[in-house]
């Protein structure tokens, strides 16, 4: 048992290592103040490796697969983002239809580009991995992800403190995303509801 611990142990510390080495690249061109990303990551590749409870011959398929799911979202993600910019900025321009029309579907392609991880994620870990170890990756992804807003929210990530102003941003900001979505669904927003926190 304490090998499999040690070899576990082993295998974490070389798959954060090389998702750190390509972490490093990333900011280094974008630009990373003080490094909370890669604690961040850190901290996830060690809950990661607590919550799945891989065996080691699990934690060999897992983690590369693992690292090249997160570096199609990483890309997806910047593809989105900058579908979203240039869409952006063709409104503040006043680009005609025909022009909307396609930086529109260059951003709804993006997205549904990413959407589309999920499932190849999915089909790669189950080929991989039992169907409960699947499950116990998905599940620690989303605690861990409520997790992080929840630390965020008190202004709690690594080197990374919110002041009140930051705070009451977010908060508001939450609440103009709220209101839009009530808006494009249709929904009226109850008075006595009240205002929930990010």
């Amino acid at each position: 048992m304490k090998k499999v611990i040690s070899i576990l142990c082993a295998l974490t510390v070389l798959a954060a290592g090389a998702w750190a080495q390509d972490q490093q690249q990333h900011h280094r061109r974008n630009g990373n103040g003080n490094g909370w990303r890669e604690r961040v990551r850190a901290e996830k590749v060690a809950f990661l490796t607590q919550e799945i409870d891989l065996t080691e011959s699990e934690a060999q398929v897992f983690w590369p697969i693992y690292n090249q799911i997160q570096k199609e979202q990483r890309e997806s993600f910047e593809a989105i983002r900058q579908a979203y910019e240039a869409m952006e900025k063709g409104l503040k321009e006043g680009k005609s239809g025909k022009e909307m029309e396609k930086l529109v579907k260059a951003y709804i392609d993006a997205k549904d580009k990413n959407a589309g991880i999920e499932t190849k994620s999915f089909n790669k870990l189950m080929k991989a991995l039992p169907a409960e170890k699947v499950a116990r990756y998905f599940v620690a992804e989303e605690k861990f992800r409520h997790q992080q807003i929840g630390r965020l929210g008190g202004g709690n990530m690594p080197n990374f403190r919110m002041s009140e102003e930051q705070k009451q941003q977010w908060k508001e900001r939450g609440e103009q995303m709220r209101e839009q979505f009530r808006n494009w669904t249709g929904q009226k927003r109850n008075s006595e509801e009240p205002v929930q926190e990010l």
